[in-house]
C-alpha cells in the first residue's frame, strides 16, 4: 500500500455541550457523535487537498466505529489499515467550551478500540510506502503499546530517511508523565517539521532551527514558521468562530500538504492559516475540512 501520508492514532467520536459554560457536573443537552481525533481529522485533511492518505488505527464495531469509518472512506482515506474489535467500544471525547475561550475535555480511550495498536502492527513494508509520516503527541498518552508502537514507526521513518512532521499536541487531561514528556522530546528531535502552539514548544525545551522546519501556531494571532534563518509569518484571518476543536489539526495537514506538494514555506504556512480558519466556522471537528478547490478559489 502506497501513501503519501500516514498517521497513526486514536479514531474517535466527539460529544460536544450545546451551550457555552455549560459543565460536566450538572445535566445539560449534547449534540453529537461527531467523527473526531486530532489523526483522524488530520489525515481527512489531507486527502481532501489532493494526496493519498491513510490511517492506522482501531474502532469498536459499534455504530460509533462505524460513523466515523465511513466518514473517512467517503471523504477517500485509505481505510484499510482500521482494525475493528468487538473487545472495547469506539473511543469518546466529550467536550465543552467557555466563554474565556477555555476547553474542558474528557476522554474514553485507555480503556477504548483507540487503545489497540501495537508494534506488531508497524511493519517495514509499512514504513517504506510512504513519503511522510504524521505523529500526534496526543496519541502518545493514551496506552504504553500505542506509543510503543508509534515510537517504531518513528523509529523507521527516520532510519528510511522518510518526512517526518510532529504535533505534540500536549492534552493535559492524558497526563504529562516524566515518560511521556521525553517520549515528546524524542520525537521531536527525529521530525522535520514540528507544528506546536507556544506553549508546548516550551515544554519541548530547545530545537534546532538550523535542521528543522518550527511552525508556530497562534490561533487568532496568525502564525509563524522558523527555518535556518527565516522567518516567516502570517497575520491571523478574520471569521465567524463556531468551533475550535480540529482546526491545529486541519492546520497541520494543510502544512505538510503543501510542503509535499512543493509550495515554499511561506506559502505553505499561508495556506495552512486559511485551512485553519476555515476550519472553526463550522460545528464539528471534521466538519471544517477544507478541500482543495476551495482553498484555491480564496488564494
Amino acid at each position: 500500500m502506497e501513501l503519501d501520508v500516514l498517521t497513526i492514532g486514536e479514531i474517535l467520536v466527539e460529544i460536544m455541550a450545546k451551550k457555552i459554560d455549560q459543565d460536566f457536573l450538572h445535566p445539560g443537552e449534547f449534540l453529537g457523535p461527531y467523527p473526531s481525533g486530532a489523526p483522524a481529522i488530520f489525515i481527512d485533511q489531507i486527502v481532501k487537498l489532493g494526496l493519498k492518505g491513510g490511517i492506522l488505527g482501531c474502532i469498536g464495531e459499534d455504530d460509533f466505529g462505524r460513523n466515523v469509518f465511513e466518514r473517512l472512506k467517503k471523504d477517500g482515506v485509505e481505510v484499510g489499515l482500521i482494525k475493528k474489535t468487538q473487545e472495547y467500544i469506539t473511543g469518546i471525547a466529550f467536550v465543552t467550551y467557555f466563554s474565556n475561550g477555555e476547553r474542558k475535555f474528557i476522554f474514553h480511550l485507555p480503556h477504548s478500540a483507540a487503545s489497540c495498536i501495537y508494534p506488531e502492527d508497524i511493519t517495514e513494508d509499512l514504513i517504506k510506502n510512504i513519503k511522510a509520516l504524521h505523529i500526534m503527541g496526543c496519541s502518545l498518552a493514551i496506552k504504553d503499546n500505542v506509543k510503543e508502537a508509534i515510537h517504531k514507526a518513528v523509529n523507521l521513518a527516520y532510519e528510511y530517511g522518510k518526512l517526518i512532521s510532529f504535533d505534540p499536541n500536549i492534552r493535559v487531561e492524558l497526563g504529562l508523565s516524566k515518560e511521556y514528556l521525553e517520549t515528546i522530546k524524542n520525537i521531536a528531535s527525529k521530525s522535520k517539521i514540528i507544528l506546536s502552539g507556544e506553549r508546548e514548544l516550551s515544554i519541548i525545551g530547545e530545537v534546532n532551527k538550523e535542521e528543522k522546519i518550527i511552525v508556530i501556531k497562534k490561533g487568532k494571532h496568525g502564525a509563524e514558521a522558523y527555518y535556518k534563518d527565516k522567518v516567516y509569518k502570517v497575520a491571523p484571518i478574520e471569521v465567524e468562530e463556531v468551533d475550535p476543536t480540529g482546526a491545529g489539526d486541519c492546520f497541520d495537514a494543510g502544512f505538510v500538504a503543501s510542503i509535499l506538494q512543493g509550495y515554499t514555506i511561506e506559502d505553505a504556512l499561508k495556506r495552512a492559516n486559511i485551512i485553519g480558519a476555515l476550519s472553526v466556522t463550522k460545528r464539528g471537528p471534521m466538519e471544517g475540512v477544507v478541500d482543495k478547490k476551495t482553498l484555491d478559489m480564496i488564494r
